[in-house]
């Protein structure tokens, strides 16, 4: 029991290590230019180790991409069966508190134009799960609240975005709160 244990650990350090090296290279040049060595020598681990976990980099991506839209999933799913309407805000702080949970990684990763396809998963299942959460609304329309889950996810997303691409130059809590006060004045518009 006890191998296991310190065998689970070194796994779960080994897979940072590699996906820490990986978001690290990222940054630095172009996915395409990436390879398993340059990955293997950036974690200090050989590529028969590198191997043990991925097929490729492609592979490490995927896990990567799916990982992070399982993150989100589960912590948007405490959203339902809320009261929206009187707490709009529950959306952003949402949205907010993930991207502070994962900040080294919508920096390394998310920002990058190259990795847009892993932004337009998460901002898609985003924008599901925040239309399911407003259909279940007995106050909206299923026509209104696709318009409001686009708008809130794609903006929301988009505004992050720009904000990690500037290096956060103004507080996290400041923009959540402008945030915040967009989403309700959007939905008390939608209400009309």
């Amino acid at each position: 029991m006890e191998n296991e244990k310190r065998e689970d650990r070194r796994v779960i350090r080994t897979k940072k290590a590699i996906r820490t090296a990986f978001a690290e290279l990222i940054a630095e040049k172009e996915y395409n230019d990436i390879t398993v060595t340059d990955i293997a020598q950036r974690a200090d681990i050989n590529r028969k180790t590198f191997y043990n976990y991925y097929h490729n980099t492609e592979d490490l991506l995927a896990d990567i991409e799916n990982e992070a839209v399982a993150e989100y999933d589960k912590l948007l799913e405490d959203l339902k069966g809320k009261d929206l309407l009187n707490s709009p805000e529950l959306i952003v702080t949402r949205i907010s508190g993930i991207i502070a949970e994962n900040l080294d990684y919508f920096r390394d990763l998310l920002i990058m134009s190259k990795n847009a396809a892993v932004f337009s998963r998460i901002a898609d299942n985003i924008k599901m799960q925040i239309h399911e959460l407003l259909t279940g609304q007995d106050f909206m329309d299923p026509l209104r609240a696709e318009v409001l889950a686009i708008y809130i996810s794609s903006g929301s997303l988009a505004v992050y975005r720009e904000w990690l691409d500037r290096g956060g130059g103004i507080p996290r809590e400041k923009l959540d709160a402008l945030l915040t006060r967009l989403t309700i004045a959007c939905m008390g518009e939608v209400m009309k």
